[in-house]
């Protein structure tokens, strides 16, 4: 037999006894891996702790404890009283609810305040942010103990003593969002400001519409700049300033006559 007729025959030995050799191999490889795996198994079953299930939850528990008493604490200093307002020079219901964004309706039935125009400077009134606890009992005639009854106001009363106007303080000069005129009722007469007029010396003039004005210090703002009327704020409506330091204001009744004046520092 010729070399080339041989050589199919060779490359088919060549290929069973590899596939022979290599099965041979595999099985063994198998063989030993699968004990190896066992054994690896088994070591690392043996060597993993037993967790401490006990000790894992008394840690655990201690520093929620720790938050719980912060929170407590925290909550307590926040709640450590109602907010309160030290009523200045110049403030009205009207700017002390804008400041602190609670109706005048709220601040009043907080502070049982009858008269919107009526504080006293260093007044100190409790603020009800967040809105009234428990609603407001509607005030009755009943007198308290030693605290004599106030008495319901009548249009004989009303005509009784005297209404005593004056400018109080111009503030915010110069800054149309700031400035205002306030006007002090300091009789014991509420008054209806009808025609009365303010001026400066350059021909500003406002004329007040229908607004009542009660007397024992009640007071009322004027301001510069565009805004809603109400009992204890009033707008002129201009878009620029008017008050200017050194300047003197002129407060005029609805007869022309002349109830006060005022310099601006």
């Amino acid at each position: 037999m010729s070399f080339r007729r041989m050589v199919p025959f060779l490359l088919l030995n060549i290929l069973v006894s590899a596939a022979v050799v290599l099965a041979i191999l595999y099985w063994w490889d198998g063989r030993n891996g699968g004990v190896d795996r066992v054994a690896a198994v088994a070591t690392a079953t043996a060597v993993i702790p037993t967790p401490d299930i006990s000790a894992q939850l008394g840690e655990a528990a201690a520093p929620a404890a720790e938050d719980g008493a912060g929170a407590v604490e925290e909550a307590t200093a926040v709640s450590d009283g109602p907010t309160t307002h030290t009523v200045q020079s110049g403030d009205t219901l009207g700017s002390i609810s804008t400041r602190y964004e609670v109706s005048i309706e709220d601040i009043m039935a907080a502070n049982g305040i009858d008269n919107p125009n009526f504080l006293s400077v260093g007044q100190q009134i409790i603020i009800p942010i967040g809105g009234l606890a428990t609603p407001t009992a509607v005030p009755t005639n009943t007198p308290l103990p030693g605290v004599p009854p106030t008495p319901i106001p009548t249009e004989a009363a009303a005509a009784q003593g005297e209404a005593i106007l004056q400018i109080g303080d111009v503030i915010g000069a110069g800054s149309i969002t700031d400035e205002a005129v306030q006007i002090i009722n300091s009789g014991t007469r509420q008054i209806n400001l009808l025609g009365w007029t303010l001026s400066d010396e350059s021909g500003f003039v406002y004329r007040f519409a229908q607004v009542t004005l009660f007397g024992e210090g009640a007071g009322i703002l004027i301001h510069t700049e565009t805004g809603n009327n109400s009992p204890t704020d009033l707008f002129w409506g201009l878009e620029s300033p008017v008050w200017e330091s050194g300047e003197t204001v002129t407060l005029t009744d609805d007869a022309g006559s002349i109830r006060d004046t005022f310099t601006i520092p």
